[in-house]
Parts: structure tokens; sequence; C-alpha cells
């Protein structure tokens, strides 16, 4: 990986990043409890419901995928920067432009 393609990547996950909290943040606010003042109907209430179990799936992808970017750029001035967890080799610099919390190469990731 060339330098550039270090610097392009880190801005990247930096962006990512960023986002994800936003997102997390939104996520969390749409899945408050609701108070008991609001006098909603039985449908109503299960759309809630269904919706809350929703938001709270997409905040526990947001959150393993910001693990992921917090990851990499712990490591970034490593010599492990953009390399695969599993085989070592390193992962092509599309693929981590595409999904930059990636760990492993695409070889190991069908494993």
């Amino acid at each position: 990986m060339t330098e550039k393609e270090r610097i392009q990547l880190k801005e990247k996950m930096e962006a990512k990043l960023l986002e994800l909290d936003a997102t997390i943040k939104e996520l969390k606010e749409a899945s408050k409890p609701q108070g008991l003042d609001n006098a909603v109907g039985r449908l109503s209430r299960m759309d809630y419901i269904n919706n809350k179990a929703i938001s709270e799936s997409q905040i526990q992808k947001a959150e393993s995928e910001l693990n992921g970017l917090k990851r990499w750029l712990s490591i970034y001035d490593s010599p492990k920067f953009g390399k695969c967890s599993r085989c070592g080799n390193e992962i092509n610099i599309n693929r981590l432009l595409l999904m930059p919390s990636s760990s492993r190469c695409i070889k190991c990731a069908n494993l």
C-alpha cells in the first residue's frame, strides 16, 4: 500500500467514524422508551416495539463497525495496518475503501 493510499484510507475511516457516531446517536434516540403520557393504540404500540427491535439491531451492527474502524486507526502507524488478521497478507485497497472496517482479505473472509 502506498503512502497516498494509506492517507486516503485514513481519511475515509475517519469520515466513516463520524458518520457512524451520528447514526448511533440517532438510532439510540429513536429507540428510547415511550412515556405513559403518549396514548397510542395497540397497533401503534406494536409498530413501536418492532421499530425498537430493528433500531437496536442496527445499533449493534453500527457499533461493531465502529469498533473495527477504531481498531484500524489504533494501529495506523503499525506494520500490521492494512494486513489480514488471519493470513497476514495485505488487504486490497479497494476492499478497504469500500468496507473500511474489514479486518480480513477477501480470500480469508470467504472461509
